[in-house]
Parts: C-alpha cells; structure tokens; sequence
C-alpha cells in the first residue's frame, strides 16, 4: 500500500487543518488526495470526479477530539469507508492505533507483502497479529477489493499482450484511471511506477485528480 505514509512537511500537514463536523472539509480532502497522487488510500483505486471520496478517520474515536489531526485523517472512497466501519467495534484499542506503524517510511512494506497469485496481503512473520489486523481492518482482503484488483489486471494482462515494458510504462502514464492498484501492478506485471506516481517527475499529473464530486459526505 502506497498511500499509508505519512510526513510532517507535506502540505497536507502543515496546513493544520483540521476536520469539522460541520462540513465545508472540501480544501482538507484536496490537499489529502494532493498527498495522495490521487489515489483512495485505502484501496489504491484512482478517484475519479464521479467517486464519493472524503476525509477519513483511520482512530474513529478521535474524532472531534483534541487529538484528531492530520495524521488520523486519510482521503478515502465511501465504499471502502464503509467495509472499515463495519469493523471499528471489533479492533477497538488495537495496538496498530498506538504504533501507526504504518505511516512511517518503509513501515507497511517491512511488515506486510502483496501476494500476486492471491491478488492480496499478508503479513511477513505469521506471528505478526498487528500486522494481520491491520489488514482485516482496513478490508485490503475483503472479497469485492480483491475480485476488483484480478479483473483490473486481467484486463490490463489482455491490453498488454505483445508490448515491451517502455510501451506498457508509456500507457499508463497517459492514461491514468488504469493506474489504480499500483502495488498489484507492479507485483503482477513487474513494472516500476516510481517516475509515473512522483508527482515531482509528472508535473501536474495529478491535478485532474484533486477535485472530488464536491459530495458534502462526512466521516
């Protein structure tokens, strides 16, 4: 999972904004989905202008606290917000709420690898309960999300017969709504999307992306 990560420099967090209840989050979810490169950080799907995306709680219950803040808040799809949801009550007080591990540099890929022929996650150590919590939690295994990655790749698999990595690169990067699923794509397709996903070496690719359906939906 690409968009986990967190970092005290980015716009997002040296904004200080910080979500109301009220409504009116609409400049926060565009600097989250600015940090993001565009991406739900949950599913790593494209958000589209047609997608209900808002600002998410990762710890629910620091919302409207004085401990909410940039790091407890990701952009992320309704859908995906909702197989969370579904799921708070059971990992109330996980210790992956205390460590945030995930959110440092490196932190998700040290503990938890993509299995390309499951199109899913598991955790590195088998004895890594955090790790494998994390993963039910967030729903990156739930049924819908992984039949979505197979039938992504498998269209991609089809479109991509008889190119060359350059050729393959060189779709992607011009037509981005195929970009969704990153890790799945490379772990499946053996690519490298480091230049495509920087925003620094694609000026501007992600400004389609900023803008969401404008939905006032709160989280």
């Amino acid at each position: 999972m690409k968009f986990l990560a967190k970092s005290a420099t980015s716009p997002a967090a040296r904004s200080g904004l910080v979500y109301s209840i009220a409504g009116h989050n609409e400049r926060l979810r565009a600097l989250l989905l600015e940090e993001q490169r565009g991406f739900c950080a949950y599913t790593e799907k494209v958000v589209t202008p047609l997608d209900t995306c808002a600002v998410e709680h990762f710890d629910r219950a620091k919302k409207g606290t004085a401990s909410d803040g940039y790091y407890n808040y990701y952009a992320v799809l309704q859908s995906a917000n909702q197989r969370k949801r579904g799921k708070e009550t059971q990992y109330r007080g996980a210790a992956f709420f205390g460590s945030l591990f995930f959110q440092a540099p490196g932190g998700f890929t040290r503990r938890i690898r993509f299995v390309p022929d499951d199109f899913a996650y598991e955790e590195i150590d088998a004895g890594d309960e955090e790790a494998r919590s994390l993963i039910d939690y967030l729903g990156l295994n739930d049924h819908p999300l992984v039949e979505a990655r197979r039938s992504h790749l498998a269209v991609l698999g089809d479109l991509f017969d008889g190119m060359d990595e350059r050729e393959r690169l060189a779709f992607l990067a011009t037509n981005r709504l195929q970009l969704s699923y990153p890790t799945a794509l490379e772990a499946v397709l053996n690519l490298r999307l480091e230049r495509i996903l920087d925003p620094d070496a694609r000026a501007g690719s992600s400004s389609g992306t900023r803008a969401t359906d404008g939905s006032s939906t709160v989280t």
